[in-house]
């Protein structure tokens, strides 16, 4: 299929227009002066924005700043800010790396890490839209990568997309919670967050209301303080073993 025939197909589906630059079907602009920049250009910039200043400094007007350019010559590579920020988001994502390990486990915990690393790298993207990822090239290359993960244990298809969007759901939500408690702590350690959480639950609940939820944290205040640097990453790795151990489960059975 040629770009023409792939541009007017997708057109035709009612592709979104973000989509089809994403994926390479639009044509270059052939009228007016020679394009200043390329859209991968373009696209590094915004991304360098989201990274600096949140998902609200990928603009227009911001990124022709960036640029040094006026914002109105911006608009001959992209329509809008939307398809901005969509576009963005698709390249920040990026595509996967090739799966490694020796089993399909191996493989798919390195799937779900390279996920989180990408999603701790650019804390914006868990504020972009949900809807927006289905049809982009990023989105779809690792999702693609990760059935391939999964394939030897023959799950159905269904049920092998209902695992990966499990844990994809799972790793977007924890570094969203991540980015929002690390702008509350102001860099404060994570046990003295706990600590503070603790005692704001204590005032607001009525006896022993929540004593188990106080255990927990009283728990992970102790576990906190005796961990080595980096060990913050254990909760995370905790609940993705939990997962796998489930998806093994359903394998077998």
């Amino acid at each position: 299929m040629s770009h023409e025939e792939g541009e007017s197909r997708g057109t035709d589906l009612g592709v979104p227009e973000a989509v089809l630059l994403a994926w390479n079907l639009t044509p270059a602009p052939t009228k007016g002066p020679k394009p200043r920049w390329t859209l991968q250009q373009l696209l590094d910039t915004a991304v360098d924005l989201g990274d600096k200043g949140g998902i609200e400094a990928i603009s227009m007007s911001g990124l022709a700043k960036a640029l040094g350019s006026g914002t109105m010559s911006l608009y001959r590579y992209v329509s809008s800010r939307e398809v901005l920020v969509v576009l963005a988001a698709d390249h920040a994502l990026g595509p996967p790396p090739a799966p490694e390990g020796t089993d399909w486990r191996q493989r798919l915990r390195a799937w779900v890490l390279d996920l989180r690393r990408v999603y701790l790298a650019h804390p914006w993207l868990t504020t972009v839209p949900v809807g927006t990822e289905p049809l982009l090239p990023s989105y779809l290359r690792r999702l693609e990568a990760g059935l391939e993960c999964v394939a030897d244990l023959g799950l159905s298809g269904t049920r092998a997309v209902t695992v990966l969007t499990l844990l994809w759901t799972y790793t977007r939500a924890d570094a969203e919670q991540g980015a929002q408690l690390a702008a509350e702590e102001r860099g404060q350690p994570p046990e003295e967050v706990n600590k503070l959480f603790a005692d704001r639950l204590r005032v607001l609940g009525k006896g022993d209301e929540f004593a188990l939820l106080l255990g927990v944290l009283d728990g992970e205040r102790r576990e906190f303080s005796g961990r080595e640097e980096g060990g913050q990453d254990g909760e995370f790795l905790d609940a993705i073993e939990i997962i796998l151990s489930g998806i093994e489960t359903k394998a077998v059975n």
